[in-house]
């Protein structure tokens, strides 16, 4: 490690050892239109070296906590670019300065296509000249620019069979700490343009309103603990469902409930699973393949499905105004 850089590491950790714990994921795509300001300095380091890896990881700890003090922010900055420097002498094919800058590239392109006029990332590249980005950046001049930069970023890699690249672009807000992390895999020589397309469909994409739970006044129960992966009679589904206060499912109910996903209030089903149901087996394979999903059960003491159950919430009653005595 440089020894600059080692200086600024001390100095970031003792800085840690009083700052809270690094922020959680949050949405940088706020306040929804305004541009943001991105370092242009963005470090690519190659994750295979764990040891050297990990001292990276405790400069990158100060970037990502909770200060919005400009002095603090500047020795984050250091840091970022001091170990670009570090890094680029020891990058693969010299894949470090090269997708730092093919990944602004690819950005602009696609910004173009998309005939947007104000981008929602801006690299500020304002007194900059190509001599200063390809060495850290004094601080002066740093402190000059800390009230305009918004976001700084990093990317760390590691090389896969052949010439695939995996590899994740982190970004983090410099005054909260707030960060979002994008992986891709791809072809060395393709990596700019798959991280590029990540970063943009996240700040430019359609922002979808989240969906509502269809079944509101449904709660799904998992199988017993002692029937995990594995298949059970529908008697033995139905007797733990009831020791639950709870049903199998109707074969709508199921259906409604893979259609709203894990994530969105319902489940998730097997893509070749076979589900008892009040009615019968709820065969997900003949669902994708266009057919029924639902067929009889025959057989209903053989272990043949697994199962959901579902618990029916309370209708809500109506409270009525107490009537006027009569006089």
């Amino acid at each position: 490690m440089l020894p600059s850089l080692r200086a600024l590491v001390a100095l970031l950790l003792a800085l840690a050892c009083a700052l809270p714990a690094l922020a959680r994921a949050q949405d940088l795509r706020e306040p929804a239109g305004q541009t943001l300001t991105v370092w242009p300095n963005i470090p690519v380091i190659r994750a295979a070296d764990l040891a050297d890896y990990e001292a990276d990881r405790k400069a990158f700890a100060d970037l990502h906590a909770d200060k919005a003090d400009p002095a603090k922010i500047t020795a984050a900055l250091q840091a970022v670019d001091s170990l670009q420097a570090h890094h680029e002498s020891r990058a693969v094919a010299e894949l470090g300065r090269s997708l730092n800058a093919q990944l602004i590239g690819e950005l602009d392109q696609l910004a173009r296509q998309a005939n947007l006029r104000a981008p929602r990332l801006r690299f500020d590249f304002a007194d900059i000249s190509p001599e200063q980005l390809q060495r850290p950046s004094a601080q002066d001049d740093l402190k000059a620019r800390t009230a305009r930069i918004a976001l700084a970023g990093y990317i760390t890699y590691t090389r896969l069979e052949g010439t695939l690249v995996q590899a994740t672009a982190t970004l983090v807000r410099l005054k909260s700490g707030a960060s979002q992390s994008f992986t891709v895999t791809a072809p060395a020589p393709m990596l700019a343009q798959a991280l590029a397309r990540a970063l943009f469909d996240y700040f430019e994409g359609t922002r979808f309103a989240p969906p509502r739970n269809p079944q509101p006044g449904l709660q799904w129960l998992t199988a017993a603990p002692g029937h995990t992966d594995q298949l059970v009679s529908r008697e033995t589904a139905a007797r733990w469902c009831q020791s639950q206060g709870a049903d199998l499912p109707t074969a709508e109910e199921l259906q409604m409930a893979e259609a709203a996903g894990f994530h969105g209030g319902g489940v998730a089903l097997r893509p070749a699973g076979v589900y008892h149901v009040q009615s019968g087996l709820y065969d997900t394979a003949a669902a994708l393949a266009g057919g029924g999903a639902l067929r009889a059960n025959y057989l209903a003491s053989v272990p043949n499905g697994s199962y959901y159950c579902v618990r029916h919430g309370q209708p809500a009653q109506v409270v009525r105004a107490p009537r006027a005595p009569r006089h």
